[in-house]
């Protein structure tokens, strides 16, 4: 919370008022979508369910697929990636990100920064949620893949979905967005993204199913934020020379 009052304290007047506002703002627009959706929106929905099932029917297999096919290069791999969807790692990182956004004068740069974070915490509040909701055991502790297997509800039941493919993707699809004119951006931001979900499931800390539904979460919610939030943006100034900061809701 520091780190958001110190960012939003730097940006233009009025802003943070607007930015913050947006977190509930993005929440209740994410409630009311379905309402107006039509049948194309409502063939993706079927489209994402169906994927998630045959995940879920394929779990066991999926699993011992990945695990007969381990060794020392997929094991490094996965130690790796798995640092991309660690939060410990990536709060501190979009705080330097806004901090170089600050010092060398970008507002791009500190622009994605707020909208990673917002991301951020919007798909981890959701994946969180979920997790308690569904009491799914994680693969390495055989108990099979069901959901509430009947003994009550315990916090460490929180195999689904995913919070480390959550994370990562819920930032990902910015990166590509933001910097979608560079050749090399959106693509090591969804590679990066695609093996961390592999790592999950790498180290058996995850089924298929919880990665898929992880990486839909953290992708929906990307779309929301870019979509929802009040943006920086920079432009010439026709009152005088130079240019001058604005933002835009």
């Amino acid at each position: 919370m520091l780190f958001i009052a110190v960012c939003l304290a730097a940006e233009p007047p009025g802003f943070a008022g607007e930015y913050l506002l947006s977190y509930p703002g993005t929440a209740i627009h994410a409630a009311k979508q379905p309402l107006g959706w039509e049948s194309k929106e409502w063939q993706k929905a079927g489209l994402v369910l169906f994927t998630a099932s045959a995940l879920y029917v394929f779990d066991e297999e999926i699993r011992v697929l990945i695990s007969n096919n381990r060794n020392g290069f997929t094991h490094d791999l996965a130690t790796v990636s798995n640092q991309f969807g660690e939060g410990l790692y990536v709060l501190p990182a979009l705080g330097v990100t806004w901090l170089g956004g600050y010092a060398f004068d970008s507002p791009k740069t500190q622009d994605t920064a707020l909208l990673c974070l917002k991301s951020f915490i919007l798909a981890n509040g959701a994946s969180v949620s979920i997790k308690y909701l569904t009491q799914r055991e994680r693969p390495f502790e055989e108990e099979g893949k069901g959901f509430w297997n009947g003994r009550g509800f315990h916090k460490s039941r929180d195999s689904f979905p995913s919070g480390h493919a959550t994370i990562v993707w819920s930032i990902a699809p910015i990166l590509a967005e933001q910097y979608k004119e560079s050749k090399w951006v959106p693509p090591v931001a969804y590679t990066i993204a695609s093996l961390t979900s592999y790592a999950r499931m790498h180290n058996e800390r995850h089924w298929a199913s919880d990665v898929f539904a992880g990486a839909m979460v953290g992708y929906l919610t990307s779309q929301l934020v870019l979509n929802t939030t009040p943006r920086l943006q920079v432009m010439p100034s026709v009152k005088q020379k130079g240019i001058s900061i604005n933002y835009s809701f």
